[in-house]
């Protein structure tokens, strides 16, 4: 009897110190053990105490108290003095004293406070419990924040302070009423009522925090995010965007899981003016219906088969950049559809393409590219070491108005390599690849259109031959790879009647100077015979660091005109590239890659990227240089500077700034930023001012001061200002 009686004490006490966030279902099954100075049974009074340094475990789970007593007649449970709970999760629970009355629904929990496992704390004078459900606690508080080592007394870095708060488990809710946000002990807001999900809920409906701001291309704005919950596996979140200047945004997000992918489709749209035109002559439109459209998604279909949707779409030019809400790239919304398997060595894509040109000079009649259908296979190794590929691709691309075209491609090929006994390392690839294009709307030198189909064989024989050294003296380890590639290929493979769709981006480095073809895509091929020869190098120890590089150049037997579009290639011999990397220190890292002209060692391209310093003082920056009319695509020249200066100032501070300016002759300015931030266990704050020099259509240089407050567990309030 006495054994049961004390059974159902330990259930009930716990049961009520427990916190919602380690609520744990006990179990009469677990056994129980109990130690006390003394245990008295009263059969005439039907009551049950256990006196001095009274502990009882069951599982996990340990109670400790002065005295715990069970009064059967008045179906009484109490515990006093020196109170403390350890939960499985970590969390410890203190009280003074407890009491529960009617079948253990309703009880008194005096001066409780509680230790959760991440060390919040929490805190109340009184608590009272209803129903079995509900537990309403007076002058309570709540923080995250750790106490000063120092000095224990010290105010907290923040806190709520609520003179009633109650927690509703059936709900899964904790209510305030008149809670006061506390910042070193000085109330800096208050609300009469506020109300939250307890940590038991993932996720809710509700109002998120809001962001405002002042300033900028709308002259100011206030959102305010509403989340919706959907169940475990969908969500939908409507942001309203109310706007100084242009009125009501109003932009949504729908979110979707399902067991073998994911689904997301975000948007926004409004009534506002727009700017058409370049920003010299710009025309004023009133009244536009403007916004965006992304939607994202994936798809598993077996462990071959999946799917991927990425879908970007903006009503105009300049609607991204002057609504500066979201998260998609400014110059070029790229939209994919594809469908892709893989298995052993196989690979293999159906794939849609389309694009949107955000750019100030835009480019009219962007194409549609419907199908694209690429297959790469890679065999297993024969006797002889080497493999069998193959490369395939059939592509589809039209316009509104323009030319259209259909491309087939195959490129078989035979790979081989071998290490000698000498260190000498050598490989072999011979390829052959076949083209065919059908294009309509030619448009030709006289101005007329036509239709008309062209086509290529390319045949290519590549050898390399790498010999690595290594000399160790001391701790320092040096190395020295001399490199050779040859290449036996046609002249004449790039007729001009195949239009270059793929606006291949060409400037030759470090990076490519040794691929066989110095083109990323098929429509333009690297054709003719060359032979490439450089050297890579490297310094090593364990007190030094590393210091590595590559030099190299390359020689073309007979000049090939069909590759004039660069002048990089059509030379006989190209210019000198190489790159420097050089991290002696964990503080240095300096990254250097060049381009010299091959008849006077000028200076044709440069990047430069380094970072020098500790985290409590780190200048960092980058640098490039292109000489005019050295690549495909880029007729002027261009440089530009980005210099950063940051600082970990102590634990919890840190401060940069930086800068971003064009050196060209008509250039300037580009950005101009300056960044403070504080960050402890509980609290985060940044600052961030920043001078934009961009001008467009309906955008002008601005200037933007950022504010962002994080409070761990209760979400962040954002605030721009200009």
């Amino acid at each position: 009897m006495v054994r049961v009686v004390i059974i159902a004490t330990l259930f009930a006490v716990m049961g009520l110190l427990q916190s919602a966030a380690a609520r744990e279902q006990l179990s009469s099954e677990l056994p129980v053990l109990m130690l006390a100075d003394e245990i008295n049974y009263d059969e005439e009074l039907g009551t049950v105490v256990a006196k001095g340094k009274v502990e009882i475990v069951q599982g996990e789970r340990t109670l400790l108290a002065d005295t715990v007593s069970y009064n059967q007649k008045t179906d009484t449970v109490s515990a006093s003095g020196n109170i403390v709970l350890h939960e499985p999760s970590g969390e410890v629970i203190f009280a003074e004293y407890v009491e529960l009355t009617e079948e253990l629904k309703n009880g008194v929990i005096e001066r409780i406070r509680v230790l959760l496992e991440d060390e919040s704390r929490f805190a109340a004078n009184s608590a009272v419990r209803r129903d079995g459900n509900k537990t309403r606690m007076k002058r309570a508080v709540y923080s995250p924040c750790r106490l000063c080592e120092e000095n224990p007394e010290a105010p907290l870095l923040w806190q709520l302070k609520a003179e009633r708060v109650e927690h509703d488990q059936e709900d899964r809710e904790i209510r305030y009423k008149d809670v006061f946000l506390e910042m070193w002990g000085v109330p800096v807001a208050y609300a009469p009522y506020l109300a939250h999900p307890d940590p038991t809920v993932d996720r809710k409906t509700g109002f998120l925090a809001p962001s405002f701001g002042t300033g900028g291309n709308v002259g100011g704005f206030i959102s305010t995010p509403y989340f919706i919950t959907m169940g475990d596996d969908k969500d939908a979140t409507i942001t309203p965007i109310f706007t100084k200047d242009e009125g009501l945004v109003l932009s949504g997000e729908y979110r979707q899981h399902f067991k073998d992918g994911e689904f997301a489709i975000a948007g926004s749209i409004t009534e506002a003016q727009r700017n058409e035109g370049d920003p010299n002559n710009a025309i004023v439109r009133d009244d536009r219906v403007r916004g965006h459209l992304a939607i994202n998604g994936e798809y598993h279909f077996d462990e071959t088969w999946r799917a991927r949707v990425d879908v970007s779409r903006a009503s105009d030019r300049t609607y991204l950049r002057k609504f500066d809400f979201f998260e998609l790239d400014r110059n070029t919304l790229r939209s994919n559809v594809v469908a892709e398997g893989f298995r052993g060595r196989n690979y293999i894509s159906a794939n849609a393409f389309w694009f949107q040109d955000l750019r100030t000079d835009e480019r009219d009649e962007q194409p549609i590219v419907i199908p694209m259908l690429d297959f790469n296979h890679m065999g297993e190794a024969d006797r002889l070491g080497g493999r069998w590929q193959l490369d395939a691709n059939l592509r589809t691309l039209f316009r509104h108005d323009g030319s259209d075209s259909q491309r087939i491609s195959l490129a078989p090929g035979y790979t081989i390599g071998r290490t000698w006994d000498t260190g000498l390392v050598t490989s072999a690839t011979a390829t052959v690849q076949a083209d065919g294009y059908w294009i309509r709307d030619i448009t030709r030198s006289d101005g007329t259109n036509d239709d008309t189909f062209d086509g290529r064989v390319l045949p290519r024989l590549a050898i390399d031959a790498r010999f690595p050294f290594v000399r160790h003296s001391g701790d320092l380890k040096q190395v020295v790879e001399p490199i050779v590639l040859g290449i036996i290929a046609p002249n004449g493979s790039n007729p001009s009647d195949i239009p270059d769709e793929e606006d291949t981006v060409f400037e030759l480095d470090d990076t490519n100077l040794l691929s066989h073809d110095r083109f990323a895509g098929l429509d333009s091929v690297d054709s003719g015979s060359r032979i490439v020869y450089g050297a890579k190098f490297g310094l090593y120890g364990p007190q030094f660091g590393a210091i590595t590089g590559f030099f190299g150049q390359s020689y073309r037997f007979s000049k090939d005109r069909d590759l004039a579009v660069s002048k990089l290639l059509e030379a006989d011999f190209t210019d000198y590239v190489g790159r420097v990397d050089i991290k002696p220190h964990d503080y240095v890292d300096i990254l250097y890659r060049f381009r010299f002209a091959e008849s006077n060692f000028s200076n044709s391209s440069s990047a430069v990227g380094f970072s020098v310093g500790p985290s409590a003082f780190k200048l960092s920056g980058e640098y490039f240089f292109i000489e005019e009319g050295t690549t495909t695509t880029i007729g002027e020249g261009r440089e530009e500077l980005s210099i950063a200066l940051g600082s970990q100032i102590t634990e919890y501070w840190s401060a940069s700034i930086s800068t971003r300016r064009d050196l060209s002759s008509d250039g300037g300015s580009l950005l101009h930023s300056l960044r403070a931030q504080y960050s402890d266990e509980c609290f985060t704050f940044e600052t961030v001012a920043q001078r934009s020099f961009t001008r467009d259509a309906d955008i002008q240089p601005e200037s933007r001061l950022f504010f962002r407050f994080i409070f761990k567990h209760l979400g962040q309030v954002e605030s721009n200002a200009g």
